[in-house]
């Protein structure tokens, strides 16, 4: 059983060594791979001090439970302070040592409430009502008040607050544990909200295409998904970059969940899971992009114990998972203390979703040549190491005819042709991926003809040497056209220190940047050019037209490209010509390559223009 808290009734509290208790917390966030200081530890110390100096002269109390950094299910381990239990009340506690509360410590604070309103299952089926308090414990004025949306408890007064409650009578102890113990499970509301938003809210920045022309995959996913089943089956979705395969998904995702919770969408790829969850989220009508977008390592935490290496199986499990770029699912060396891959994980948690609903489906969509991650580099094969052992024979598999020759061994593989998407849709049904493949392979004449017809089609691709000449030409294309969805983007191995008289005042953006940083940028502040993506950020997204600069870790040297990354690879020119592909092909309606005039770069730019690609001079 999950047991992602540490729990004391407020009797066994008064009676607990503080430092014992400190260390207790201590092991614990440990055990959950954090890392915490001495200013955790003071925290921790401080919390102890306060909770004994307000329950030290009452025992009515002393039976109610206090959960200790209570793990939200399926949230990466997201833990409020404390939670008490009452027959009608959650309180969810946030200590902070200061004098006045910040805003941060409101949003904080107001995201768990959020949460425990929305998504927490056992909450909403004890009909249990969210409070939350805010305690500054440096505060001398001891008093509480109320403030938007939660009571502010300006030094003591947790006791006179919870005096003041209709019901204070505590949640009795195996209602507390099933409580702590509860699944993730979105509200009805926040369902049909989000489900609402995705069909009739205008989301062009991913529905970029309509659901008409995705007919054939939709319907085969609807079938094998959605159409009830008593199966457990892996389905295998592959497609050239821009394909498609992520809106497919997305389609599925929201169909399945209709009339209730029936799936996740999973990704790997923290950036695209935090501008998708933005995108989709809108506050006045409740859509939360959260509620059905996912990362893998939540879902790895909320299903699958590492110790016993088996499935959480008292877990309610999601009965269909969609995990998009399944190609970059861990091999086993990466994945350490699990012992097996991520595709071994999720069949195992998914096994066990079979069991509780009869019934599972895990879909993976999967593309090649995009592998740019460590631990990354096997792509299919990894998935295929696992679907060879026997215990998963009784999975049926559906894949495309292209997968044939690497699955034609298995007997459980029954092959669809739509579940392969061979044409790119982020370019407008113009497919890059010939022109890409031939410029990486330095083939200049078989670049030039595919370079031809993109320009027949549409598509273009011009080459400056300063930011200013892309600059000017897309705002002049905006006044025209209104439309600013552009924006810098580039390899991660360059050094903007290196190059700070071309990119001055830009700023690399990161994996870890906030949800909301990386939804801005990708949703109106790109086309500042103040920040650039690297392929990490931008890979499973687009821009109508990028701005990808070359920074030297792909440059032409003797006719061939020299391969110079500034980071550790296993194999680095396969990587580097990964990241390319993926960076070539960010680009909806067009591209521009700024490529330095400089002595390193001139054979790069003379084979660009050998090959017909134009470069937009500064008009002053």
């Amino acid at each position: 059983m999950r047991k992602e808290f540490i729990e004391y009734t407020v009797g066994q509290l008064k009676t607990a060594n503080r430092s014992i208790f400190v260390q207790q917390l201590g092991l614990f966030t440990k055990s959950l791979d954090f890392k915490y200081n001495t200013s955790q530890e003071k925290s921790w110390g401080d919390c102890y001090d306060y909770l004994i100096n307000e329950f030290q002269n009452t025992s009515v109390y002393d039976h109610c439970i206090l959960l200790f950094e209570y793990c939200l299910p399926f949230t990466n381990y997201r833990r409020p302070d404390v939670i008490m239990l009452f027959n009608e009340k959650v309180l969810v506690l946030e200590f902070k040592r200061k004098d006045v509360e910040l805003i941060q410590d409101v949003d904080q604070l107001n995201g768990y409430l959020n949460f425990m309103r929305k998504y927490h299952n056992e909450t909403q089926k004890m009909h249990l009502k969210v409070q939350g308090v805010l305690i500054l414990t440096t505060n001398n004025e001891n008093r509480k008040e109320s403030a938007n949306g939660f009571t502010l408890i300006k030094g003591q007064g947790l006791v006179a607050l919870i005096n003041d409650l209709n019901n204070k009578t505590p949640l009795d102890y195996n209602s507390s544990i099933i409580w702590a113990n509860s699944a993730y499970e979105p509200s009805q509301n926040v369902l049909k909200a989000t489900f609402n938003m995705f069909m009739k809210d205008d989301l062009s920045m991913i529905k970029n295409i309509s659901e008409h022309e995705l007919r054939n995959v939709l319907n085969v996913l609807h079938q094998l998904t959605v159409e009830a089943h008593t199966k457990k089956r892996l389905i295998l979705l592959t497609g050239v970059p821009g394909a498609g395969k992520t809106l497919a998904l997305l389609h599925t995702l929201y169909n399945l969940n209709k009339d209730g919770f029936n799936g996740v969408y999973l990704t790997g790829n923290g950036p695209l899971e935090k501008v998708l969850s933005y995108l989709l989220t809108n506050a006045d009508t409740e859509a939360d992009g959260e509620t059905l977008i996912k990362g893998v390592l939540a879902y790895k935490k909320a299903y699958f114990d590492r110790r016993t290496k088996l499935p959480f199986v008292e877990s309610k499990i999601p009965p269909t998972i969609l995990f998009d770029e399944a190609q970059r699912a861990w091999n086993e060396k990466q994945m350490g203390a699990y012992g097996m891959s991520e595709p071994e994980l999720i069949l195992k948690v998914q096994g066990a979703a079979a069991a509780q609903n009869d019934f599972t489906n895990v879909v993976a969509s999967i593309g090649f040549g995009q592998s740019i991650y460590k631990g990354e580099e096997d792509e299919f094969d990894t998935w295929l190491r696992v679907i060879e052992k026997p215990e998963y024979s009784n999975w049926e598999i559906y894949a495309p005819v292209t997968l044939k020759g690497l699955l034609k061994h298995l007997p459980n593989v029954t092959y669809i042709e739509d579940l392969h998407l061979d044409t790119s849709i982020r370019s407008n049904f113009i497919d890059t991926s010939p022109f890409i493949e031939a410029l990486l392979n330095v083939d200049v004449l078989t670049a030039k003809k595919e370079y031809s017809n993109l320009r027949e089609q549409g598509y273009f691709i011009h080459m400056v040497d300063n930011l200013e000449s892309a600059k000017q030409y897309l705002e002049q294309s905006a006044k025209t056209t209104g439309d600013k969805f552009y924006g810098l983007i580039s390899s991660s191995n360059i050094n903007l220190k290196d190059h700070n008289l071309l990119l001055s005042n830009i700023r690399m953006m990161k994996q870890s940047d906030t949800k909301e940083t990386l939804g801005k940028w990708y949703f109106k502040d790109s086309s500042k050019l103040d920040a650039i993506a690297p392929e990490f950020v931008c890979q499973g997204l687009e821009l109508n037209i990028p701005i990808l600069y070359f920074g030297g870790d792909l440059l032409l040297n003797n006719g061939q490209w020299q391969i110079a990354p500034t980071k550790q690879y296993v194999d680095k020119e396969t990587t580097i010509r990964n990241i390319y592909r993926v960076l070539l092909s960010r680009g909806r309606i067009g591209l521009i390559l700024f490529v330095p005039n400089s002595l390193d770069y001139i054979e790069t730019r003379n084979l660009l223009t050998s090959i017909g690609i134009e470069e937009i001079r500064l008009v002053k």
